[in-house]
């Protein structure tokens, strides 16, 4: 009975010793593989279908003396590193006074804050205002000060004026507009006095 005992424990510790190096040489590497792939999975995922780009994005604000702000864009993406900051591609952003004038601008590409509703336009700028027309690389409209500030490369145009500046600031509440150049340049406008439609 001795004998029977001991080869028991011997089959047992054999059983044991297979099932170990079963399970260690299968399921453990297979497990560590597996955690691999989904973590590599995971990231693939998350940069192609859990992007955090947006489609035809449109955001609206009201002033309290009843000025109204429409910003639209084809798509925009989420900034990492601040997520109310929106990059904005395609962008056509209104200003409608209470009085139903507007302003419209249009860019390629701004940054819209949608704390604060300030807006960053840069590429291909085009401003229209009635029958004026501003062409610039940079465009800041700043809601918190009552401001848009237009800056680099400065075309306007109207009827009969044509005009080349740096830097060109429009307080929205009273409408004045500062009109400057960096480095003191002089400011290059053209007027033509005859002109027929």
């Amino acid at each position: 009975m001795n004998k029977r005992i001991v080869t028991q424990l011997i089959i047992f510790l054999i059983i044991l010793i297979l099932v170990s190096l079963f399970f260690f040489t299968y399921f453990s590497k297979n497990n560590l593989n597996s955690s691999v792939v989904k973590k590599d999975d995971f990231s693939s995922i998350s940069k192609e279908n859990f992007s955090n780009i947006i489609e035809n994005i449109e955001y609206t604000s009201n002033d309290e003396t009843g000025n109204k702000y429409i910003i639209k864009s084809e798509y925009g993406e989420i900034l990492n590193e601040n997520k109310n900051l929106i990059l904005m591609k395609n962008v056509r952003a209104e200003i409608i006074f209470n009085y139903n004038e507007k302003i419209i601008i249009t860019s390629k590409k701004a940054i819209y804050n949608t704390i604060n509703y300030d807006t960053n336009f840069e590429e291909d700028i085009v401003i229209k205002y009635a029958e004026h027309k501003i062409t610039s690389d940079n465009v800041d409209l700043l809601f918190k000060d009552n401001k848009v500030k237009i800056y680099n490369d400065i075309n306007y145009n109207n009827i009969n004026t044509n005009l080349l500046a740096d830097i060109a600031e429009i307080d929205l509440l009273t409408k004045d507009l500062k009109i400057y150049m960096n480095n003191n340049d002089k400011i290059n406008i053209t007027y033509n006095k005859n002109v027929s439609d």
